[in-house]
């Protein structure tokens, strides 16, 4: 008799950890949520692991969203960090772009955070290769002793180099890097080139710096991950989930730690395209609403959107990620009023310890999930997920003392205004990522889920007039679903400098094929075969004289007419506007090599019979109604029902206001209409 072998699918968030585990042969999904672990996120997977109940043999398949990187740099909690750069380019992180970044435009006490590396730990050698890749001071016969010796003097523990054009030609850069690690063996060295291979000496040494910043935290934890799973007999590949949609391996993960700033929230995007693939949805916009933080992206035709210019915490990234828009509003957020006296959401989170002051774990501050406790739309009668018990009477004392503060008297309208407020913030970041980028959002359905999301997307949707809502089924899981299902991937770029009208299209081939035959090169190593390959291209176009740039789909030797007609179409329809006269630019040759993992055919059934109605009682909705409680696990395919509801479910909880009609879809997944659609 075979023995089952499930799929592993573990995500790290804030303030839970939550695991999902799929056995391919009998459809089995098995899920769990525990406490995640500030300061040792391993300790929150194996309790997941052990919640489950899982045999480590039983393990074919794990996958792991971490935020060690994100909360590294939050914290300030990464290694000492030496830059390496071109002789005259000592200041690049001060200097930057000669402006202010996003995120301090329009306030006028802001100030740009210092940069992660000091002045006395950045050093310059003399080298220089210019725009076209012609080495112009070349490093033959460099001693790097007296560098290395000034590097360990000054306790560095981690270095990034970053020379000036190393995007065309590295060899200056890996020289000294490759010097540097047989004379500091113990020292992990990160090259900008070897991270990304495009324009812009600022953001390149910003990449890199992150990179180096990180590595040894990241290196230390996915170490410890790998020894503590092996401890327990897990024999399984691990990956860690990428920033840019798909897995890498753990040695990739290591080397590449600015690869995984969004590894968490990529997995629920990924969840949801499978999702609306089930659905035959090719337009979404997920809505992952966690306990810290909700994460908003846009799928358009499937495809989440991506983004090649990033910042974290006002540092530029260069590394590919999807186009996810973070804010500060998760259960966990705590409710506070300013100094005008307005009532203000995050982004401070109580997180899972203390937690919420229901939680009954020492938390007083008021916060979302106190506000949904007092307005019914929690239970306080009986457990969660988990067997966490809500204690009513701290929630109503938490907001007692905030009421007192705004002059309020009833505690009631006091939590309603507060989930008004999160959802105004909640659905700014939904137009973020819709309208700031030309998409309207009614041509788009709302998908929610996180552990809190589907409490608050309905009145998400109808703030942004949006008739349609899709909750999936195991919603407090669909991250670590999306993780479960993602291939490996890797991302190359090389530049390309030329005018469309004078393309030398041979050697732009040989360019291609030479990318490709370095990323299948690469996915080998990672265990994927060639069969078990598939290579995408795409070209960052624009018109001369533009500074941004679009990206079109490409195949070698393509009908080049199709391909700029397509641009047209492209800045058409993003912009507005296409000139047809004026000639167009090849910036960035851009690929995507995947390794495909084997995909099970996600079938969800109703684990349990009986009627999914079990009860009733009041929930607020601009003031007080009878409200229907509903069973997601009895809900069979075709089940339909009407708002105002309450459905519970391990890991989630969907609040569903009343002029909404739900249908079960055979995906296990709630399909929810407005009855008045124009009136949203």
């Amino acid at each position: 008799m075979n023995r089952a072998r499930f799929l592993i699918g573990i995500d790290v968030g804030g303030t839970f950890t939550d695991v999902l585990a799929y056995e391919p042969v009998q459809c089995r999904l098995l899920s769990a949520k525990v406490p995640s672990m500030p300061g040792a996120q391993w300790r929150g997977v194996l309790d997941a692991l052990n919640e489950l109940g899982i045999a480590a043999g039983d393990i074919r398949a794990f996958v792991h969203g971490t935020t060690i990187a994100t909360n590294g740099l939050l914290e300030r909690k990464g290694s000492v960090t030496a830059l390496v750069t071109t002789e005259g380019f000592r200041d690049v992180l001060e200097i930057g772009k000669g402006r202010r970044l996003i995120g301090g435009l329009f306030e006028l006490d802001w100030q740009r955070p210092a940069p992660i590396v000091p002045r006395d730990l950045r050093f310059e050698v003399p080298e220089r290769t210019a725009a076209d890749g012609t080495v112009l001071r070349s490093l033959k016969g460099f001693d790097a002793a007296p560098l290395a010796h000034a590097l360990r003097e000054a306790g560095v523990q981690t270095v990034a180099v970053a020379f000036v054009n190393s995007y065309v030609n590295a060899g200056n850069e890996e020289a000294v890097a490759h010097a540097l690690r047989q004379l500091l063996p113990d020292v992990p060295v990160t090259t900008s080139a070897g991270l990304v291979r495009a324009r812009g000496e600022f953001e390149r040494a910003s990449t890199a710096v992150l990179n180096a910043y990180l590595t040894p935290m990241m290196a230390e934890y996915l170490d410890r991950l790998h020894a503590e799973l092996s401890s327990k007999g897990v024999t399984a590949p691990v990956n860690i989930m990428g920033s840019n949609g798909g897995a890498m391996t753990l040695a990739e993960a290591a080397r590449r730690v600015s690869g995984t700033f969004l590894s968490g929230p990529v997995g629920g995007v990924n969840g949801a395209v499978q999702v609306a693939r089930m659905l035959a949805l090719e337009d979404v916009i997920t809505l992952d609403m966690g306990g810290t933080s909700t994460d908003v992206a846009l799928v358009h035709r499937l495809e989440p959107r991506m983004s090649y210019d990033n910042q974290v915490d006002a540092y530029p990234l260069q590394m590919p990620q999807l186009d996810i828009h973070a804010i500060g509003a998760g259960g966990g957020s705590i409710v506070w009023v300013g100094q005008d006296g307005m009532l203000q959401i995050g982004p401070r989170s109580a997180g899972a310890l203390p937690g919420p002051a229901c939680y009954g774990r020492g938390g007083t501050e008021p916060t979302i999930s106190d506000a949904n406790l007092l307005l019914g739309r929690l239970p306080a009668d009986h457990p969660l997920s988990g067997g966490l018990n809500l204690r009513m009477d701290l929630a109503e004392q938490a907001f007692r003392e905030a009421a007192q503060r705004v002059g309020e008297t009833d505690v009631h309208q006091l939590a309603a205004r507060a989930l008004q407020v999160a959802t105004a913030k909640m659905a700014g970041a939904v137009r973020e990522v819709s309208v700031h980028r030309g998409f309207d959002p009614r041509d788009f359905v709302l998908v929610g889920y996180g552990g809190a999301g589907p409490m608050h997307v309905f009145e998400v949707a109808q703030e942004l007039a949006i008739a349609t809502v899709v909750v999936p089924r195991f919603p407090g899981h669909l991250s670590a679903l999306g993780q479960m299902l993602a291939d490996l991937r890797h991302d190359t770029v090389r530049v390309w400098g030329g005018r469309l009208s004078q393309l030398q299209a041979s050697a732009l081939n040989e360019q291609v094929e030479a990318m490709r035959a370095q990323a299948g090169a690469q996915l080998q190593r990672d265990g994927m075969p060639p069969e078990r390959q598939l290579h995408a291209f795409g070209l960052d176009m624009r018109y001369r004289g533009q500074s941004f740039t679009l990206q079109i789909p490409y195949e070698p030797a393509p009908d080049w007419s199709a391909v700029r007609a397509a641009f047209d179409r492209r800045h058409g329809k993003t912009f507005g506007y296409a000139t047809r006269d004026t000639d167009v630019e090849i910036v960035n040759v851009r690929l995507v090599s995947l390794g495909l993992v084997d995909k099970p055919q996600l079938r969800f059934t109703h684990e349990s019979e009986g009627d999914p109605r079990y009860d009733s009682r009041p929930v607020w909705f601009d003031g007080w109604m009878d409200c229907g409680l509903y069973d997601r696990e009895r809900m069979p395919a075709g089940f339909s029902f009407n708002g105002p509801a309450v459905v519970t479910e391990a890991g989630g909880t969907s609040v569903v206001p009343p002029g909404w009609d739900v249908r079960v879809h055979e995906s296990g997944a709630m399909v929810c209409k407005h009855t008045s659609p124009g009136q949203v």
